[in-house]
Order: structure tokens, then sequence, then C-alpha cells
């Protein structure tokens, strides 16, 4: 397992060695919230910052989920990647990273860290071909035709400029630029490409920032500086192994109900599954998945796991495709949230351990129900009144 505070050579790192050590180097062998507590910002791998998403599993959790249950070499899934933190923290602990999104933009996302390049120089080469590209196309492209929403957030030079990035990237399918290009689409500095606008949730804030109070704030915004000084940031403190290209990963962008893995060939899955009814994932996303491609981001929404109505009819099934697809002492470690609302407080993880016990007839055994209380400072939305625990659900398929 990875040394919490392992050296770095030339910002890389050798993950041969599988031991997770604390503060007196005494080896963890079980969950321990005090190796995920505290900001991860500056210790976690700068690509997993590659672009923002609510409800993002933080990377310290994920590590030690992914070292007390599995090995390397093994085949670590994550049937609802999000913004990729399993599948990436997999790779660099030298497992097969085997991920899973029905969101477009997780797919984007998760495919884009795993297909980060192997240096910055290679990445930074990519960019400037992408932008001299952008730049040439962007003269001739008709920008009238795109919705008023989404065209209200972009100066519209900034928005040709961006809509010709994203036609380019779609045909060459380089997933690390788009998800680059994602990250710095929206949000209030002006390192990013639109108007004054919220980072996490798009929504234009024109009454704190009036335009005739700060008209520098809706000048033009330029693709190229803006995009190159990303890939930078993406590579400040990388810590990509050096076998990076030697990588293995699968990633699906398939309803998690019916996944494309063979049965019993996975070693450990480690995911945070959408929480009961307490995120509207396309909606909070859904700048970023029309550039994507998704015109109809509530019909996405309807479909997605998160939804209310389906949520345990869904899981249910999930949690069988889960067990069929996990090997014979496989573990299943999933992050999970209370849900509170109107009063009444819906305990997820006890809900599918008891689901998983029904649907495969008592394959999985419950190992362990983990609590943490989840400070407010980690939320993306202070002082919700929704989701005060994350809980972690421990299966083994017996």
């Amino acid at each position: 397992m990875a040394n919490i505070g392992i050296d770095t050579l030339d910002n890389r790192i050798d993950c041969s060695e599988q031991l997770i050590f604390f503060d007196d180097h005494e080896l963890i062998d079980k969950l321990d919230a005090r190796l995920w507590h505290g900001s991860f910002n500056g210790r976690e791998s700068s690509l997993q910052q590659l672009s923002p998403y609510v409800g993002k599993l933080k990377s310290g959790m994920a590590k030690v989920l992914i070292n007390l249950y599995s090995s390397p070499g093994d085949i670590v899934l994550d049937p609802f990647s999000g913004s990729g933190v399993v599948p990436f923290e997999a790779a660099l602990l030298s497992r097969k990273a085997y991920a899973n999104d029905l969101s477009p933009y997780a797919y984007t996302l998760t495919r884009g860290k795993l297909e980060a390049p192997a240096s910055e120089q290679e990445a930074l080469k990519r960019a400037e071909l992408l932008i001299c590209a952008a730049e040439d196309l962007a003269a001739s492209v008709d920008v009238s035709n795109i919705p008023a929403w989404v065209s209200e957030f972009f100066h519209p030079d900034t928005l040709r400029e961006v809509v010709s990035a994203f036609q380019i990237l779609n045909q060459q399918k380089d997933y690390f630029l788009t998800a680059s290009l994602l990250g710095i689409l929206h949000h209030v500095r002006p390192g990013f490409l639109s108007y004054p606008a919220s980072h996490l949730v798009p929504y234009l804030r024109k009454s704190k920032y009036p335009p005739d109070q700060f008209p520098e704030m809706y000048a033009y915004r330029d693709i190229r500086t803006r995009l190159m000084a990303k890939v930078k940031r993406a590579y400040r403190r990388h810590y990509l192994p050096l076998a990076w290209n030697n990588r293995e990963f699968q990633v699906w962008q398939a309803n998690s109900m019916a996944l494309p893995i063979d049965d019993g060939i996975v070693g450990a899955i480690v995911s945070s599954p959408p929480y009961f009814g307490a995120l509207d994932y396309a909606r909070d996303n859904r700048l970023r998945l029309w550039f994507l491609g998704c015109q109809d981001w509530k019909e996405l929404d309807s479909s997605l796991t998160a939804n209310n109505k389906v949520y345990l009819s869904q899981m249910a099934l999930c949690l069988k495709e889960m067990n069929r697809v996990l090997k014979t002492d496989g573990y299943c470690a999933l992050v999970l949230g209370d849900f509170e609302r109107n009063g009444k407080t819906k305990r997820t993880a006890e809900i599918l351990a008891d689901l998983a016990l029904e649907e495969t007839n008592n394959q999985f055994v419950v190992e362990t129900i983990y609590d943490d209380r989840i400070p407010d400072e980690r939320r993306s939305r202070r002082e919700t009144k929704t989701t005060k625990f994350e809980r972690i659900l421990v299966m083994r398929k017996t």
C-alpha cells in the first residue's frame, strides 16, 4: 500500500510498496477516519482537481479503502465513478481501474484523469495544438443558434472559441483536454472563461457583480492563456508513477444495473453511489453537460439512480450486479450518506445492506458499517440539512 507521507522523485512515486502508515508509522489494518480527515487539496494529486464535481468522494478516503480491500494487480471497480476519484487512485496504486458512470460529465472526467499524459510537456503540447486549431476555426463558428441560457454566460468571442474547442475535442476524443476545458468553463475568477458565475453549479452572479460596475469581468476571455494555465496547474503536483504508461483501465458509460463485465473477475468494489435523493447531478452540471452534447439535462436527471422515485428499486439491481462481477471473498465498500428531510432520516447504509442480503441470497455478508460525521467545511453546500453522516458499508462476497 502507498505510504501516506511518501517522498517523491521528479514528482513521481513508486507505488510498488503496499503499506499504510499513520503518525507513528503503525501499520493500519482497519478503517480509521483520522486517515482522511482534514483538507486533501494540498496532499492529493493535482489531477484529482481537474474539474469540480458536487458530492466528490474524498481522495484520502478512497486511497484507504483501496489499500485495505484490494492488492496490487487487482481489478478495482467503481460502478458510480462520478469525478473519477476511485479509479484514478486505483491506477496510482498499481491496480487495474474499472469505472462506469451513466452521466456524460462523470464519464468524461473519469476518462480525463485516467488518460492524462505521462508528462506536463506532452500535455502542454497537446493543448497548444488544440488552441491553434480552435482559434483558426472560431471565426467561422455561428453562435446565433446556441440557447440563450448558455450564451448568456460568455462574451461572444469567447463563446466562439469554446464551441470550436469542443467541436475539435469531440472529434479527437481527447478526454484529458476536454475535462481540463470543462474545469475552467465557469467561475468568478479571471482565469476562467465565463462571466462571473458560481463554480460548482452554474449561476450567473450579475447582482453581486453588475456589468456597469465591473466591466472587466464581462470582457473577452481567451482560451489560450487560460487552458495552458489550467494544464500547468493540473501537473504542479501530479504524483504520476514512473510506470504510468503501463496502467490498465476500462471506463464505460453504461447503466450500473447491467455492467459490461464478466462474472467474478473484480477484486474489489469501492464506490460512492448517488445519495438517496440528496443531489441533482445533471442539474448541477447542466452547462458542462450542454457542451458535451447533452441538450436535455432534465431527462438525464430523471434517468439517474439518485432520483428518489427509483432509488431503491434500481439500487437493488445494482447490488445484484456488483455481486455478479465480484470475486468470491472480494470486498464491496460503499460510501453512503444518511439522508434527512422533513424531520425524517433514511439510514441508507442499513437499507442497502438489507437489500444486498435479499438480492444476493445472503452471498453478501456485512463486515462493518463505519460512521463518519461530515464536518461542515467538507460540504459543497454549507449548512445543509440533508446529509450529515458519511457511512462506509463494507460487505464481503461469500
